[in-house]
């Protein structure tokens, strides 16, 4: 942090960088939803959404609202996906257990509802628009 700065523009600081950081890993997750890009889209929404309630004095209250009930959404799908990632990886450690194909087919379900997601996300460039709802300008 610039010693200059004051507390606002730290919190725009921060907030760009987060927000940077969570479209990076929602493409990269929307490109390839393996267990590791899902598992750091994960951390990047837990990271944006702290982001959002430390420095909740600094944004419209209505636009934060908004942008953390469509991150819920989207950590839920990830919840579900990230599941059964975990248990398939300990069935991988116990192969006489069978229920493989059903948390295979399971996350291919919820894999397909997370990329529709991510893909109307998109089409409507997200991160541009939050980064306005924000007012998260380049300092």
């Amino acid at each position: 942090m610039t010693a200059n700065l004051g507390m606002h523009d730290y919190a725009i600081e921060q907030m760009n960088g987060l927000l940077t950081r969570l479209a990076f890993q929602a493409h990269r997750a929307a490109k390839t939803p393996g267990s590791e890009e899902i598992h750091d889209l994960r951390v990047s929404i837990r990271r944006f959404s702290q982001g959002l309630l430390l420095f909740s004095d600094f944004f419209p209250n209505w636009e934060t609202k908004k942008i953390k009930r469509m991150l819920k959404r989207l950590m839920e799908l990830t919840s579900e996906i990230r599941n059964r990632d975990i248990a398939l990886e300990f069935l991988a450690k116990h192969p006489r257990l069978s229920h493989r194909q059903r948390l295979e087919r399971e996350r291919s379900d919820y894999e397909r509802q997370f990329s529709e997601m991510l893909r109307r996300w998109s089409a409507r460039d997200f991160s541009a628009k939050w980064r306005n709802a924000l007012s998260l300008r380049s300092l």
